[in-house]
């Protein structure tokens, strides 16, 4: 009795343990798994763009939800990121020299359009991101430091909505 007990607890452990085989981490939104992106900058700062890309591109590959497409025509999914308002404030002066700011405040829009392969939107969303930088007194200001901090909160951002399948 207890071998035949035996062998029906052993299959059924089997049995319930096959389903987990096909488990992926981070399903994709639509279905599709491979997607293009394209950043279109209409923003005054020009290397934004690049940099935002870049970011989007590492943040998408780090989660692993899709594949990346190298072009359009193979590609399921289309993300396009047009980056807008960009806005750059001081947020502190220099003691003795109010001329030259000790602290920049960055703000960059980006309107976030999902589509599929016919072209048909999917989902559309705003999503901002600042950034703020403090320089030491000793510093000329880089705004190189702050572009990237700003491109990288911004790509960490669009790729949250996606991930989170805010769509």
């Amino acid at each position: 009795m207890s071998k035949i007990f035996l062998k029906a607890f052993s299959v059924f452990i089997l049995l319930s343990l096959f389903p987990g085989c096909s488990y992926k981490m981070g399903s994709p939104v639509s279905g599709g798994s491979h997607l293009h992106i394209r950043v279109k900058n209409d923003s005054v700062a020009p290397l934004l763009g690049a940099k935002v890309d870049r970011e989007l591109r590492k943040n998408i590959l780090r989660n692993g939800s899709y594949v990346l497409a190298n072009g359009p025509g193979d590609a399921d999914v289309f993300l396009i990121v047009t980056l807008t308002n960009y806005k750059d404030s001081t947020e502190a002066y220099r003691p003795g020299d109010t001329l030259l700011a000790a602290g920049l405040n960055l703000r960059i829009s980006a309107t976030v359009e999902l589509n599929d392969v016919r072209g048909a939107s999917m989902h559309q969303e705003n999503v901002r991101a600042d950034s703020s930088l403090l320089r030491s007194i000793s510093q000329v200001p880089d705004d190189s430091m702050a572009l990237q901090a700003l491109a990288e909160r911004l790509a960490s951002n669009i790729s949250l909505s996606l991930l989170n399948q805010a769509w």
